[in-house]
């Protein structure tokens, strides 16, 4: 590693703990900073744009941006509805290689609160292959 890089890593990581020294959070919770929750603040339009967008990630065909759609799809399952969005997730849900995309799919098809998507959950629940995807779906399907 060069000169400059080092001092630079060492100069960033001085700054990083000048300012964790400096900051009013104490561990008895004393000095932490009250900060309302952003979601609380937003009308019913803003919540309604907000699930519309939603809706365009889970369409995108972009792994990443679908990723943060349907989890901010479960984090806002009471605010936001995404069932215009329940054919993407399925898709995403059959497609995706990956087991933990394929149960984040299924954690958002069952958040939506659709028959549609309860029910093409209950469909494939016996044709599941990975074990911990099948547990996934009973707990959602348990939870519906």
């Amino acid at each position: 590693m060069s000169k400059p890089r080092l001092v630079l890593k060492v100069f960033l990581i001085l700054i990083l703990l000048a300012a964790t020294a400096s900051s009013p959070a104490r561990a008895d919770d004393t000095y932490l900073l009250r900060l309302e929750a952003p979601a609380a603040t937003l009308s019913s339009a803003q919540w309604e744009t907000f699930g519309d967008n939603l809706v365009r990630a889970l369409a995108s065909g972009h792994e990443g941006l679908q990723n943060g759609a349907m989890r901010l799809a479960i984090q806002y399952s009471d605010n936001v509805d995404v069932s215009a969005g329940v054919l993407d997730l399925m898709r995403i849900y059959r497609n995706a290689d990956e087991i933990s995309v394929r149960r984040l799919a299924a954690v958002a098809l069952g958040s939506t609160g659709s028959p549609l998507a309860l029910n093409y959950l209950r469909l494939h629940v016996d044709y599941e292959k990975s074990e911990i995807v099948k547990r996934t779906i009973l707990a959602v399907l348990a939870n519906a």
